[in-house]
């Protein structure tokens, strides 16, 4: 295959992971404009959008014979397993919203996505590439995934920072910051191990994108035929969880509460910025073969956490900050751009082989 056209597919591919994230990142700050709803309200009905309503509607108008797509015998154990693996998910998305509320949303994503980017890249590359772990390829992968955790570590040593000094402010204002650090931590690390169940979804889902590709669906779209019962799943203890604190803070009747109805809107926009991150990102990971989980995914975290820092500063999470934490910030988000220029580089090894 010529140089440029292997240049061209590994940088859309690329692309689309980084757009993936730019949407992720994005997804919670609506969070921060729904002060009258309890995070119930909100975070159900984002995960009503997101993991079903979107996810169905998407793969019904993109996979060609989408229910077929399941019914043989050679997928059924891959459907299985990507079940297991979206109700899995369902505890550490529910650890994911508690950890937005605990800490914010830059310190949040930067802990719980550091632990995912870990756990979701070093465990494809050792159990489907075991043999390429000490090659040129393989160490440039771990060293890039290195350099990430490095750059995320940072971002969590200043956020731990700047919430000292925060906390110094006689006029801070009530909100995530006042919950405990600990709890906080310990939601963001659950729910940043669990979170890689979502990506192994994806890689022990294969015979399913093989079989949705014999059916006629398009490489872009394959991934849609995993996603969509993967996060059905995961939506089962998420609304079990939610139904009752609705039971326990009397907070259904929220919902038609005056003055909310642009709250349903916010709900939509969280669900549409998340769900389709995981479209696109699945779309990028396709292109990047079977090494996308071990490439795609450290990407794809990076741009998120970039994202939801920016977003983090912009709704002000940061005010009031030292220049020391700010400091050590701009340091993890240089070490996160290092690693992704590692990775980028072991992808264009990849696809030249």
């Amino acid at each position: 295959m010529p140089f440029a056209t292997l240049l061209i597919g590994s940088s859309s591919a690329a692309i689309l992971a980084l757009g993936a994230g730019i949407l992720n990142g994005s997804f919670a700050t609506p969070t921060r404009f729904m002060n009258r709803w309890k995070w119930e309200n909100v975070w159900a009905l984002w995960a009503v959008f997101a993991m079903f309503v979107l996810p169905w509607s998407v793969a019904l108008v993109t996979v060609p014979h989408l229910f077929a797509t399941y019914q043989t015998a050679e997928v059924r154990h891959a459907l299985l397993l990507v079940i297991l693996f979206g109700a899995g998910y369902g505890i550490a998305a529910i650890c994911f919203g508690l950890g937005v509320e605990a800490l914010g949303i830059a310190l949040n994503f930067a802990i719980a996505l550091g632990t995912a980017t870990a756990v979701g890249s070093a465990i494809p590359l050792f159990w489907f590439h075991s043999a390429s772990v000490l090659t040129r390829q393989g160490l440039l992968i771990e060293t890039g995934i290195a350099v990430i955790i490095a750059g995320i570590i940072l971002c969590g040593i200043a956020g731990r920072s700047k919430e000292r000094a925060q906390s110094k402010q006689l006029n801070e204002a009530a909100g995530p910051r006042t919950s405990s650090f600990a709890k906080g931590l310990t939601l963001a690390l659950v729910a940043g191990a669990g979170s890689a169940l979502q990506n192994f979804g994806l890689a022990f889902g294969v015979p399913l994108l093989r079989r949705a590709a014999e059916l006629g669906a398009d490489q872009s779209y394959q991934s849609n035929v995993i996603w969509a019962p993967l996060l059905t799943a995961t939506l089962a203890p998420y609304l079990i969880f939610c139904a009752g604190l609705w039971k326990k803070n009397r907070s259904w009747n929220l919902y038609f509460a005056p003055n909310t109805a642009k709250y349903w809107l916010f709900g939509l926009l969280m669900g549409s910025l998340w769900f389709s991150s995981l479209v696109v990102y699945g779309a990028a990971a396709v292109r990047m073969a079977d090494l996308g989980p071990v490439l795609g995914w450290p990407l794809f975290m990076s741009a998120i956490i970039l994202t939801s820092n920016v977003w983090g500063l912009a709704v002000g999470e940061w005010k009031g900050a030292n220049r020391a934490s700010l400091l050590i910030m701009f340091a993890g988000l240089g070490g996160l751009i290092l690693g992704f220029c590692i990775l980028a580089w072991a992808s264009a090894l990849q696809r030249l082989a």
